[in-house]
């Protein structure tokens, strides 16, 4: 299992929690909700410090959202200094990046290609097929979260049926975006089979094929070592 660290608050004692739980990994990132003022010299030092620790194995989330709210209005400008910053760091580190973004697949890309030998994930993929295509030439991974039960989000539906099945992912995003049997209540990793299941009967296979290629294809990026 690998926990997500989105900022400050949380990079550092997501470490603290891999180190007291067996098999569980971290990432440190700056979420693009928390780009606003740009990554100070001491900051960056201290991110260097914090990748280097074994129980991180990405930088993310890192990205951009232009789905805007009244809680998040990050300049999309703030935003991709920050993401510029943070692809630096993990291209200097040589860990994979997790990629969050929404409405803004078009200016992330174009970002991404500025630094080129990264590896990573499209996490909680929100996009369609053409976007994966996009993705996938890059030789990212696509990573599905429980988006990909709901009857309305067509994109990522086909998306999921017809992507290579060794560049895919699973994912639960809890607390957030629960599979639609469990709509409108928080949502936990025991509910991601659901999520298999929904895959599996998209592409007509079965869910130990899809929880097979999964498990090995995130054992890949994040180079995870069970055993250990």
């Amino acid at each position: 299992m690998i926990n997500i660290g989105d900022d400050g608050t949380d990079n550092r004692p997501g470490i603290e929690l891999a180190e007291q739980i067996p098999g569980l990994r971290t990432t440190i990132g700056r979420h693009p909700h928390s780009a606003g003022e740009p990554i100070s010299a001491d900051e960056r030092r201290e991110l260097r410090e914090l990748a280097a620790h074994p129980s991180v194995v990405a930088v993310g989330e890192i990205g951009l959202d232009y789905h805007f709210t009244e809680y998040h209005r990050t300049p999309a400008a703030a935003q991709a200094r920050t993401f510029r910053q943070m692809l630096g760091l993990a291209q200097e580190v040589g860990k994979p990046i997790v990629l969050h973004t929404r409405d803004a697949f078009p200016d992330l890309i174009a970002i991404l290609d500025e630094f080129p030998g990264l590896q990573g994930v499209f996490h909680c993929f929100s996009g369609n097929s053409a976007i994966a295509a996009e993705a996938l030439s890059r030789g990212f991974y696509i990573s599905f979260a429980g988006t990909v039960t709901y009857p309305t989000a067509h994109g990522v539906i086909g998306a999921a049926s017809i992507i290579p099945l060794d560049h895919m992912l699973v994912e639960t995003d809890s607390p957030f975006l629960p599979p639609q049997s469990r709509r409108g209540t928080p949502n936990a990793p025991r509910y991601l089979i659901e999520t298999v299941e929904r895959i599996a009967a998209l592409r007509g296979t079965t869910v130990a094929e899809i929880e097979t290629a999964t498990r090995q294809n995130a054992i890949d990026l994040f180079r995870l070592n069970h055993a250990g």
